[in-house]
């Protein structure tokens, strides 16, 4: 009687431990499977500036953003790329549009690879209203550039990296500078009124 009860628990704990199945990740994702997701992407209007900022997981090697911009939703050109991080890490970015404009921005992520099949995230968007009465012009410019503003300013012109190629105070009303030093290309030019301590940056391209 001993020997037949022994012999079914021991059958019974042996069909137990053949039942279990082991699982190290309830979300199991295989790198030929995974795909780029797009977490908490959002935009927020700081002083004149776009700051975006996202997060992503599930990348694989070789795996890179493109932000793109858009004034219609619709069509969209390249703002910057930034690089992604080993597959399955959780990383967060950011991104700061200096050139904003005034109006309504679109903004959204795509990301590309080494097998050529882009994903897109969804697109957000923001209102840029400028504060004051702040104009210049002409746009493309070759050496004159005037500007128009209701308190005085401090001007800066500097390219994509940051150097800054031109400082300037402006007193309110319209003022004329002269910009002919810049070499051709596209600059930005950031006007801090020192009334409001507003900061203002758009696009300025020197023909």
């Amino acid at each position: 009687m001993s020997k037949l009860w022994l012999t079914l628990v021991a059958a019974m704990l042996s069909c137990a431990v053949l039942g279990q199945t082991i699982v190290d990740n309830p979300f199991p994702v295989s790198e030929k499977d995974s795909v780029p997701l797009f977490l908490n992407f959002g935009v927020i209007d700081h002083n004149g500036m776009a700051i975006l900022t996202w997060r992503s997981s599930m990348l694989k090697p070789g795996d890179y953003f493109i932000v793109e911009k858009s004034k219609d939703g619709v069509h969209f050109d390249i703002l910057g790329a930034i690089g992604g991080r080993p597959l399955n890490s959780d990383s967060s970015f950011s991104l700061t549009d200096n050139a904003v404009g005034n109006g309504m921005l679109y903004y959204r992520l795509r990301i590309s690879g080494k097998n050529g099949s882009p994903s897109y995230s969804k697109t957000v968007s923001t209102s840029v209203n400028l504060a004051g009465d702040f104009r210049f012009y002409p746009n493309p410019v070759d050496k004159l550039l005037i500007i128009r503003s209701v308190h005085a300013l401090k001007i800066q012109v500097m390219d994509a990296n940051g150097v800054i190629w031109f400082n300037q105070d402006v007193d309110a009303g319209i003022q004329i500078i002269n910009v002919s030093t810049l070499q051709k290309g596209s600059y930005i030019l950031q006007a801090k009124d020192k009334e409001t301590n507003t900061v203002i940056s758009e696009q300025l391209i020197k023909g």
